[in-house]
């Protein structure tokens, strides 16, 4: 605009020298090159006005690409960091107190060792098959992702409704009440009767659990480190079992683990039972999947599952043959010995227990700690992916880590802390995780045909996924033999009757209400600008 106006004046003073004005020839001469002049500066002016313009626009910009960033979630996790957190999401109490569970349905001491090394196996073909999902989808949720893209959101939801909404906040405060029993074996004798005051042991719990999400929230990189640290502690409880098992091996001691399988048992009930819990000891090779988004390179998904598996693998195996070596099978078949403490108390006598509870407790909540970070992703995936209210998708600004889905975690955890102990529930809701592994495993299979021009950085072996739905339909149908049938219809009548009508009212377009979509849009507004999130859109 400078510029054109001054033109015209460049143009006036011409035309005035023309039509007779009394300005003389010198004068307008003089005015033109003022005029001109004038010219000049306002072009540098508005060139420099120009580039200061410039210059605010790709600030602008940079901080539009940096607000956009900020709803992401870090990418903190490496080939180590992923490793850890598998071997510390698999290796929680298990091994420590389940052996003897696992022996006293097989019967022998060769058939439990190979019960064992079969779970490792079925877990990493589990871990293998998930690899091929998890390049595809490389995003968090895992199984939420993985059923919504093989056969619609319906069965995402139902996943997310049951073992989530309705069991999450149980599995935490089961985990925490675990690490209560043993922190507390550190300075009480449970034998002699003693116990802590049960509203100190309620507060103790809350408080950690404070702690926990508070790091898991504002230090997303720390936890990480912490996880490491833990992993590492865990390792080195296991490795004093491992060397003692070696001693006693050494000693020529064989007479334990020399039954090898006599007095096998057969039953197929029993074995299912003897699966469930060696399954269940390896729960936990999907994690890094849930957490896929946050991995720096999601190439090193088969890596860090082969890596972390054959970690784990490894390590229960030699646990579990130094327990058979060190106790005989009456010892081995009692189901209120924790295994560990018995090796411990065998050869380091009383101070080998308080070593031993120390571990399990350590061991403990450090699974905690990696299972409400993988839960909250889980959350937060669903609510990204629509399959939950946008709210649980908010992801915090500042700490790039999904705030209102750790919140929701952190309270319904402490209302069943609150509670107490409802293992007996929850043990029988255990099972129908496996029909969700079953169909994503499955889902391989059906997405070789519906999606088969979808990349696939990697592509497994047809049999992988196949094996695993196998095991997963045992797992799933065994528990419908036992005594617990009428909790396991349970589960599913919640389900069926809670899940699918939920799904149709809040979450399917067509038949959804408008009413609550508009009010899960205000309550996700209004949470986003109290906790200063936003939620980013997969």
């Amino acid at each position: 605009g400078i510029n054109a106006e001054y033109g015209e004046l460049t143009r006036d003073s011409t035309c005035r020298y023309k039509t007779g004005t009394h300005m003389g020839k010198v004068d307008f001469e003089r005015n033109n090159g003022t005029v001109e002049q004038q010219v000049q500066d306002s072009t540098v002016i508005a060139n420099k006005q120009a580039d200061k313009l410039s210059i605010k626009d790709e600030q602008l910009a940079e901080e539009g690409k940096e607000d956009q960033e900020a709803v992401t979630m870090a990418k903190n996790i490496t080939l180590i960091r992923g490793t850890c957190i598998i071997v510390s999401t698999i290796i929680g109490t298990g091994i420590f107190i389940t052996p003897n569970t696992i022996s006293k349905n097989v019967e022998s001491p060769g058939m439990s060792i190979l019960i064992w090394l079969g779970g490792g196996l079925v877990a990493t073909i589990g871990g293998i098959t998930f690899c091929e999902l998890g390049t595809m989808f490389p995003s968090n949720g895992a199984e939420i992702t993985y059923l919504r893209k093989a056969y619609g959101a319906l069965l995402s939801f139902c996943n997310v409704f049951l073992l989530q909404l309705c069991l999450g906040g149980l599995r935490r405060a089961i985990q925490f009440l675990s690490f209560s029993k043993y922190f507390w074996a550190i300075f009480y004798d449970a034998k002699a009767g003693e116990a802590p005051n049960v509203y100190l042991d309620k507060f103790v719990c809350l408080a950690i659990l404070g702690i926990i999400i508070a790091t898991i929230v504002v230090f997303p990189n720390i936890t990480l480190k912490i996880i490491n640290v833990v992993t590492v502690a865990k390792l080195v409880s296991v490795s004093v079992i491992i060397v003692l098992g070696i001693v006693e091996l050494c000693k020529g001691n064989l007479a334990n683990i020399s039954v090898g399988f006599e007095g096998t048992n057969w039953n197929p009930q029993r074995w299912g039972n003897a699966w469930n819990s060696v399954l269940w000891s390896y729960n936990g090779w999907n994690v890094v999947c849930i957490l896929l988004g946050e991995v720096k390179d999601p190439r090193v998904l088969p890596k860090i599952v082969g890596l972390s598996l054959g970690i784990v693998t490894l390590f229960y195996m030699m646990t579990v043959i130094s327990y058979h070596t060190v106790l005989d099978m009456a010892t081995m078949n009692k189901e209120d010995v924790a295994v560990a403490s018995a090796v411990a108390e065998k050869y380091l006598g009383e101070s080998g227990v308080i070593f031993f509870a120390a571990a399990v407790a350590v061991s403990a909540l450090g699974n905690t700690m990696c299972a409400l970070l993988a839960t909250s992703r889980y959350l937060q995936a669903a609510g990204a992916q629509g399959v939950l209210p946008g709210v649980f998708g908010l992801i915090s600004r500042r700490f790039r880590t999904p705030v209102f889905a750790i919140g929701y975690m952190c309270l319904a955890t402490v209302l069943f802390v609150l509670i107490g102990d409802l293992s007996t529930l929850i043990n029988s809701a255990t099972y129908t995780s496996f029909a969700f592994t079953t169909l994503c495993s499955i889902g391989v299979v059906v997405m070789r045909f519906t999606k088969p021009d979808h990349p696939r950085p990697v592509k497994v072996w047809i049999v992988f996924p196949l094996v695993t739905a196998c095991f997963g339909v045992y797992m799933f149908v065994i528990p419908w033999f036992g005594s617990n049938t009428l909790l396991n219809g349970l589960w599913i009548g919640i389900t069926i009757v809670g899940g699918v009508p939920l799904y149709f009212l809040c979450v399917n377009k067509k038949y959804r209400l408008s009413a609550l979509v508009k009010l899960s849009d205000r309550v996700t507004a209004t949470a986003g600008r109290i906790l200063n999130s936003e939620v980013n859109i997969q």
